[in-house]
């Protein structure tokens, strides 16, 4: 069955215009993909910055739900080696992609902390019911306060989205 282009409306326009998904190109063109730069692929989706909900993190992360595990590393190893608007929070989707492909579900977290919000980047849950909280970071020039962490799982157990006894950081 054929897609429908999705309607698009730029913040930066008032009028609305039609574009394919980045899905759609994948499966058009799969070559292109070798030969572009993670960022350059994620200027195809959306408006090109990723945003918690925005279409761009919609096909960003329905694209990695297609991609060979090979192109995964290459998009991760990118995110690592290499500077660029929203690495980051590439990685933390493609590190999320890595935990459904190991089997787990995962529910995708906030790309920018907000206030009130939980700031996890991820929580993979397993079939037989456990739960890891996951943060992802690009560089080890900063530490991960692991007290942070432990508070956002202290917060998700409240909140009953994990069980306390069956999760971890």
């Amino acid at each position: 069955a054929q897609q429908q282009a999705l309607p698009v409306t730029s913040k930066h326009s008032a009028t609305s215009k039609t574009m394919s998904s980045i899905t759609d190109l994948w499966t058009k063109s799969r070559d292109t993909f070798e030969t572009k730069t993670l960022a350059q692929i994620l200027s195809f989706a959306g408006d090109g910055k990723l945003r918690d909900g925005n279409t761009t993190s919609l096909e960003f992360r329905e694209l990695l739900d297609q991609v060979p595990s090979r192109l995964l590393k290459q998009f991760a190893d990118s995110c690592l080696s290499e500077k660029f608007d929203d690495g980051g929070l590439a990685l933390q989707d493609i590190i999320n992609q890595i935990g459904i492909r190991l089997g787990f579900s995962a529910e995708h977290g906030l790309y920018r902390g907000k206030q009130n919000d939980i700031g996890f980047d991820g929580i993979w849950k397993s079939k037989e019911g456990h739960s890891i909280i996951v943060e992802v970071k690009t560089t080890a020039a900063y530490r991960i306060n692991l007290d942070t962490i432990a508070e956002y799982r202290a917060k998700l157990v409240e909140q009953g989205r994990v069980n306390k006894a069956q999760s971890s950081i």
